[in-house]
């Protein structure tokens, strides 16, 4: 039926062809440019940019460091492999930027790359949706084999078995796991570490003598808390090739809840995951170019957002922190940029974030969204979004020394001889 050219009769022609002129649009648009946002470019009545819509939600997306106006040009999108990383030079990209409830599609649970110019890179946190995002980056999983977790909630480590994954096919050297010894050994890394690799048992054994088995181990390395005290408030947990993460406890339910801070060639990154505000994490994050700590809307709007009774809403923020604490905390600190995380986007809830934590801190700030991209140098630093192939496929292969490409033996468990004789020979 021709419908262009005539006169449309129904309001369901109409709208069949708004959406057949929309569809022709858009394709137009991606044969020039590659990649559309979810979203049109759009802001919330305060002017910050809305979830989705391509700019990282913030009103300070470049910080100057320095009156030096040398700086670098970045473009307004990152593209993986379109950019080399300058050998004086962090990036920092939000693989997830959400927390548990709910989880969404747009929004992974935590977890965050941090890339060096001297080739290394860092995982915090691997929640759950996060490593789609991760692998999207264009770093090969060979490459991506350290990971420093906060603390034990599934939303803060639930993605750890597609990263685990990449071994055979990608990352054929044992994966290596930071995270906290707990009160008790049950509670600690190296458990948790342990019950992944049982848990995966199955998964392992099929793949024997198929594929290389050095990825098929995960290394713990924990991190006594019992060390912890007014004397000795942090640890040197990772010290290779220039670079010092140092771990410190944070409040944030049970022992065991950590935050990280990274440093390397005069650039520094911290990461508090969930905690309760407090002075002691602050100032374990002081003058950081990036701070990155967790925020959460008030009860009333968390409650309404979750459909969760508001009592249990208090009870559950009053472990984590509100916009206008993360303020407090923040002007502590006096990071380069504090950026808030863990926080449910909504048009709704964005300007009302801003505005309370602008009753107690004045510096930069932004809302994590997934995949937003923080470029450090000595000079400045710049946030943007990045451009993801929805079908990223993995890069080359680096060349690395010492990996042992030999497959195991086969597994002992053998499928009963009447079912391997019903398949189809051609």
């Amino acid at each position: 039926m021709n419908m262009v050219g005539r006169k449309l009769k129904s309001w369901w022609e109409i709208g069949f062809v708004a959406v057949l002129v929309l569809a022709i649009l858009s394709c137009t648009i991606l044969e020039k440019d590659g990649f559309r946002f979810p979203r049109a470019e759009s802001t919330t009545e305060a002017g910050y940019p809305t979830p989705l819509s391509g700019h990282p939600i913030t009103l300070t997306p470049v910080i100057l460091k320095t009156d030096d106006d040398s700086v670098r040009i970045y473009p307004e999108f990152y593209v993986p492999g379109d950019e080399s990383l300058g050998s004086d030079e962090m990036r920092i990209t939000v693989l997830g930027s959400g927390g548990p409830a709910p989880v969404r599609r747009a929004q992974a649970a935590s977890g965050y790359l941090v890339e060096l110019g001297n080739g290394d890179n860092f995982i915090f946190d691997i929640g759950p949706g996060t490593a789609g995002n991760l692998y999207s980056m264009g770093v090969h999983p060979a490459l991506l084999d350290k990971v420093f977790i906060a603390h034990l909630h599934l939303d803060h480590v639930g993605g750890i078995f597609p990263l685990f994954d990449a071994m055979g096919w990608a990352r054929n050297t044992p994966l290596h796991v930071w995270g906290s010894s707990g009160s008790s050994p049950e509670l600690g890394i190296k458990a948790f570490t342990e019950n992944v690799r049982k848990a995966a048992e199955w998964h392992v054994q099929s793949k024997q003598n198929l594929l290389p088995t050095g990825g098929t181990v995960i290394v713990p390395h924990e991190v006594d808390v019992s060390l912890f005290s007014p004397e000795n408030p942090r640890q040197l947990v990772y010290d290779e090739n220039g670079v010092q993460i140092f771990a410190f406890p944070v409040v944030h339910t049970i022992d065991g809840s950590m935050g990280y801070r990274l440093e390397w060639n005069g650039l520094s990154f911290a990461y508090t995951a969930d905690s309760e505000p407090s002075v002691f994490e602050a100032e374990q994050s002081q003058g950081v170019d990036v701070f990155i700590h967790e925020v959460f809307p008030s009860p009333e709007e968390f409650a309404a957002l979750t459909k969760m009774p508001l009592e249990h809403a208090e009870n559950a923020l009053g472990e984590h922190t509100l916009p206008d604490e993360l303020g407090v905390v923040f002007s502590i600190a006096k990071p380069g940029i504090g950026i808030g995380s863990h926080f449910t986007l909504g048009d709704a809830l964005i300007d009302s974030a801003f505005a309370s934590i602008k009753t107690t801190y004045d510096g930069p700030v932004a809302l994590a969204h997934d995949l937003t991209v923080i470029n450090v140098t000595p000079e400045q630093i710049v946030l943007r979004q990045a451009k993801t192939d929805l079908l990223a496929e993995v890069p080359e292969a680096p060349d690395l020394e010492g990996v042992d490409m030999n497959p195991g033996l086969p597994s002992e468990s053998v499928r009963p001889d009447w079912l391997t004789e019903t398949r189809i020979q051609h």
